[in-house]
């Protein structure tokens, strides 16, 4: 199996509301040696206001954004035939699953392309983050780490490799591609495991095969182990897995009332813990933790008795399952008391994928001229695409569109970019904001200084552009 490293730059932190603005992806055969690389930048679309934030890290100036050869959708195209090309391959990012992968679901989703082109048609994810924490767990040594001020190790990429170009999206990269060859040489057997859950089916058959396994969960700065068995699925979010944790005898539990049960659930330290099969999460023999209090005063006979009682009690399996769904209906009851409405780049997970006639229409959409896909517009079962349909050919040849629907369209961004409420997105009064807030910091760096009047007069230039729509 090939794989394939993956890094982006984006406009911000929103995967809806912000844009790749770079792609960088490296090729290599399943002894990581690199069979090719491939990268690039686009100008940043019609309408989005960065992050000052995400510039800094960036290092892109107004230049960068403005006078790239390529347009978005020409990079998401070029992309998306590289994947093409590439083939089968076991695709990672650093971080990916919190980020990188669901900008590029909702980049193609909103691109009308196929949203899951990274883990679909022979391709699954992986996370190098997950694999090299795993990784420093097992073997100390596999690689050095700075530390934080409470003494857990830090996994940031640019301070564990300091290379140049850090938050370049090839630099990257490479940067993680070297990552990974430290776990695939110093702690293969890491390495291994992580591609034993490297997609949800292959997650949920080693879960289920495996009577007791070593569960890892980072939290508070630190990578934990815990033995446990698998003993359902959420019946809610049916990818995430329910493990219970044996160090809790079973049977003290069983004699709960119900009331007292969910309580006793909802303790520290847990009695049940999530493991999202979805996620690439890492699951290790169970020796790795045998040796660890207090597994190692129960012994593996008493933690496999445990697994089996629990396992044969299918009644207490059916009153967690419904402790759990009540939790989440108490908690949604809460959360939805104004109901908040979707815009169209909202609504890839919410509505779920495209029937086969809009799916159809989107490949016969891209197969055209600009100008002749504005009579395709309305073609589209659900309004959600047609509106879709129509940003993006505002933000790639907006002279095709008519003037009305033109319009609207300049309408509905400038109603987002004026907003002063906080937002998911950035504003125009939060960029604003943003370059205030840096100017009072460095008003004696004449470098600085310049930069920051670019990009004030980048938003400024925006403003003109919107004001009167």
């Amino acid at each position: 199996m090939n794989y394939i490293f993956l890094d982006t730059e984006s406009s911000g932190s929103s995967t809806v509301w912000d844009q790749v603005l770079e792609i960088g992806m490296v090729w290599t055969d399943e002894k990581l040696n690199i069979k090719e690389k491939w990268e690039m930048r686009s100008r940043i679309k019609d309408g989005i206001v960065p992050n000052l934030g995400a510039l800094e890290v960036t290092g892109f100036t107004v230049k960068d954004l403005t006078q790239s050869n390529n347009s978005h959708m020409q990079m998401v195209e070029a992309m998306e035939n590289t994947l093409k090309r590439w083939g089968n391959a076991y695709v990672f990012a650093y971080n990916g699953q919190n980020f990188d992968y669901p900008l590029i679901q909702k980049t193609m989703y909103k691109s009308l392309k196929p949203a899951y082109i990274t883990n679909t048609n022979g391709k699954k994810h992986g996370d190098v983050l997950n694999i090299i924490r795993a990784a420093k767990l097992v073997n100390p040594d596999v690689i050095e780490t700075p530390t934080s001020d409470s003494g857990n190790p830090i996994f940031k990429l640019d301070k564990l490799m300091k290379h140049e170009g850090a938050h370049g999206a090839m630099s990257d990269s490479l940067a993680m591609l070297e990552v990974a060859k430290k776990a695939y040489v110093n702690a293969n057997s890491v390495w291994r495991a992580s591609l034993l859950t490297i997609s949800k089916a292959d997650t949920e058959e080693v879960i289920t095969k495996h009577k007791l396994f070593c569960q890892l969960q980072w939290f508070y700065g630190r990578l934990r182990k815990y033995l446990v068995t698998h003993f359902m699925f959420h019946p809610v979010y049916h990818a995430w897995a329910q493990t219970w944790d044996l160090r809790h005898r079973p049977e003290d539990f069983f004699k709960l009332d119900d009331a007292s049960l969910k309580q006793a659930l909802s303790k520290s330290p847990k009695v049940l813990r999530t493991l999202k099969a979805n996620k690439s999460e890492i699951i290790l023999n169970h020796k790795h933790v045998l040796t660890e209090s207090p597994y190692k005063e129960l012994g593996e006979a008493e933690l496999a008795r445990r697994a089996v009682v629990l396992h044969d009690n299918f009644e207490f399996k059916k009153r967690v399952k419904k402790i759990l769904q009540d939790v989440n209906d108490e908690r949604m009851a809460k959360s939805i008391k104004d109901d908040k409405i979707l815009y169209p780049e909202e609504m890839l997970y919410a509505k779920g994928f495209p029937k086969d006639e809009d799916k159809n229409l989107m490949n016969f959409f891209h197969q055209f001229k600009w100008e002749d896909r504005v009579e395709l517009i309305d073609k589209f079962k659900e309004e959600r695409f047609s509106k879709l349909a129509e940003k993006l050919i505002y933000e790639e040849k907006p002279e095709a569109l008519p003037e009305s629907i033109t319009k609207r369209v300049k309408r509905e961004i400038a109603e987002r970019i004026f907003s002063t409420d906080k937002k998911t997105w950035t504003t125009l009064p939060e960029f604003y904001r943003q370059i205030d807030e840096k100017r009072s910091k460095h008003e004696n760096d004449k470098k600085k200084m310049k930069l920051l009047d670019e990009y004030d007069n980048f938003a400024q230039n925006i403003e003109k552009k919107y004001e009167s729509a």
